[in-house]
């Protein structure tokens, strides 16, 4: 007997925005933190502010400035260099609930995105489809048109039309048996 081997038939370009638009989140509140923390200490990498960034900042701070105060509490210091420290800490916050870690270049390791078959049956039918999407493109190239609703509702929804590329695909959703409707 064969062994199942799955296909990758598209991709799951909500989640794929969703990472890239998360990523983009992420470096944007590492770069505000960077730039407003710079003011008062030296942060050398936009890395080191992905962990529990407020406790190493607490501590820097109080390196750097503890010998320019009387003995007075943080609050006090902070007040008196007009550090907003609930600013620091909901920068930090908010980049440690986005839970996508970055390498030293501020870069994410993208994810598998594509989407598979679930079983042998699934693999036959989007070869088919997929030949037929090919067969039909290639009727368009010869000057046959085709009625792009009626080949959709003919097939059962099994193709889709993409309007960007202008031509026939496979509908991956119904080849998943993940069709909307019940």
């Amino acid at each position: 007997m064969k062994t199942f081997q799955p296909i990758a038939i598209g991709t799951d370009e909500d989640a794929l925005k969703k990472f890239k638009s998360r990523v983009r989140m992420k470096i944007r509140f590492i770069d505000e933190l960077y730039d407003y923390v710079n003011k008062f200490i030296e942060v050398k990498d936009k890395v080191n502010l992905q962990g529990n960034f407020y406790d190493s900042f607490l501590t820097m701070f109080l390196d750097e400035y503890k010998d320019k105060f009387p003995p007075i509490s943080i609050d006090k210091m902070f007040e008196q260099m007009e550090v907003d420290i609930k600013k620091i800490d909901a920068l930090c916050q908010n980049i440690q609930s986005i839970d996508i870690p970055l390498d030293s270049k501020m870069k994410a390791k993208e994810p598998d995105f594509q989407v598979y078959t679930e079983s042998e049956e699934q693999n036959r039918l989007f070869v088919t489809i997929k030949r037929l999407c090919k067969d039909i493109n290639t009727l368009k190239e010869h000057g046959v048109r085709l009625q792009g609703n009626q080949l959709i509702y003919g097939t059962q929804q099994m193709l889709s039309y993409d309007w960007g590329k202008q031509e026939m695909i496979p509908n991956t959703r119904r080849i998943l048996g993940k069709d909307l409707r019940g």
